[in-house]
């Protein structure tokens, strides 16, 4: 018999401002990765609201989620998390470690362009191969109609 996993909904913003995105960097063991901000959902919390949230805690960056363009099913060894992931709009802000990144091990937070992530471990991987520009031109787009409380 299987353990039983945890099951997890998560979403996260890809921010793009000047041809450059906005990543945060995690240490892994002797190494560091890139990652766009993002995290788990609040109860009741729409998938919209969650990526904007998770962007500004985790980045000190308000922003306004737009189109959703992937859904990302990550296994891990303790939980499996569905993630969806939002193009957002930039609003203000100055991008920094917060309180709320350095509690989840955020060593950094930066602005990069697509030449600064070539040698880099960048997640969801779409950063990479569809590179800032195909991110900006992506059209097609989850609907995505908030929270539906059902009676079952």
């Amino acid at each position: 018999m299987k353990n039983k996993i945890q099951h997890r909904i998560a979403a996260g913003g890809l921010v793009i401002k000047d041809a450059r995105i906005l990543l945060v960097r995690y240490q892994d063991s002797d190494e560091t990765y890139l990652v766009a901000p993002g995290g788990s959902v609040n109860d009741g919390e729409s998938l919209r609201e969650t990526a904007e949230r998770e962007v500004y805690e985790e980045t000190g960056i308000k922003v306004q989620a737009q189109n959703a363009i992937m859904i990302e099913n990550i296994r891990a060894s303790r939980y499996q998390m569905v993630k969806i992931w939002y193009l957002c709009n930039f609003i203000e802000g100055i991008a920094a470690e917060t309180n709320e990144s350095r509690e989840e091990g955020i060593i950094g937070v930066n602005w990069y362009a697509d030449e600064q992530l070539v040698a880099e471990r960048v997640y969801p991987e779409i950063i990479k191969s569809m590179k800032i520009r195909g991110l900006l031109d992506f059209k097609f787009e989850i609907i995505d109609e908030g929270v539906r409380y059902a009676k079952f």
